[in-house]
């Protein structure tokens, strides 16, 4: 691989099984979660390092508005992962991405995972302005879906 294409270790970053989860919030909502490791080769950044994080389910990207990245129990919607500046996800730790959609039928699925992160090195801060370029890391898996 080319230096400066990759920042991560792909293989083994998504994790099954995909589940079905209906909320117990007052929304009700539904969700589809599976766990996400951290195999960012320098993972010494606040979530907020994060600039967008798409992601798709067999072909089908799912909107990001009402899905969250779940870290140590703290729901982030991802359409503000790129502001959080106090939180840091650890090398080898693992979340959960619940995406707002309903439920899927059991089988298998491929995942797609599109990280936008920020090149910018000052770890402590992020780049609220965008005025670093960033590196796209793509992440797929073939994920089973329990039901």
């Amino acid at each position: 691989m080319p230096a400066g294409s990759t920042y991560c270790i792909a293989r083994g970053m998504l994790r099954g099984p995909i589940r079905n989860v209906r909320s117990a919030d007052a929304e009700g909502g539904n969700y589809v979660a599976f766990d996400i490791g951290n195999q960012f080769l320098h993972p010494n950044h606040p979530l907020g390092w994060i600039r967008r994080l798409e992601i798709d389910i067999d072909g089908e990207t799912v909107p990001a508005v009402g899905s969250f990245f779940v870290l140590r129990r703290q729901w982030f919607p991802l359409t503000h992962l790129r502001t959080i500046t106090d939180v840091w996800w650890h090398m080898g730790e693992t979340a959960t991405l619940n995406l707002s959609r309903p439920p899927i039928a059991p089988g298998r699925r491929v995942i797609a995972c599109r990280f936008f992160v920020s090149l910018f090195v000052n770890t402590p801060k992020i780049d609220l302005d965008d005025l670093w370029p960033s590196l796209t890391q793509n992440i797929s898996a073939e994920l089973i879906c329990e039901g």
